[in-house]
């Protein structure tokens, strides 16, 4: 159960941040490409199993990491890809919660970091934000 605990902890506080001006897909789901030429992002998440934790012996740790990747029009410059970067750190970025999923442990994310992984990526510009996130539950 905590791989769905963090997928829907990640997921709500995602989508119940801000609103956005761009499309999001999550990956896993049916994900094409949009030709619109709008910007978008795709949401994933790279969970790890859990482990016993070695001081009280009765809860438990998951570590993963929460990645965005963003994609602006080709030739339109970085300036829209980290502003899109700094709304979703904004949303993302927090130091404790579960977002009032019941029974859910507590999640810990840190802050994001931002690298660029390609200029023309079939006509748009990629970024990847990355969150490290720990999940404590007891």
């Amino acid at each position: 159960m905590i791989f769905e605990e963090t997928r829907q902890i990640l997921e709500t506080r995602f989508f119940s941040g801000i609103p956005y001006d761009f499309e999001v897909f999550l990956e896993g789901r049916q994900n094409t490409q949009t030709t619109s030429g709008k910007d978008w992002v795709t949401m994933s998440i790279a969970d790890a199993a859990s482990t016993l934790n070695g001081y009280t012996k009765n809860s438990r740790k998951t570590s993963g990491t929460v990645r965005f990747n963003i994609y602006t029009k080709f030739g339109s410059g970085s300036k829209r890809a980290r502003e899109i970067a700094d709304r979703v750190n904004d949303v993302m970025s927090f130091t404790a919660g579960n977002d009032n999923i019941p029974n859910a442990g507590l999640m810990y994310v840190m802050a994001g970091s931002l690298r660029k992984m390609a200029d023309d990526d079939s006509g748009y510009l990629n970024y990847i934000i990355d969150f490290a996130y720990d999940y404590h539950t007891s």
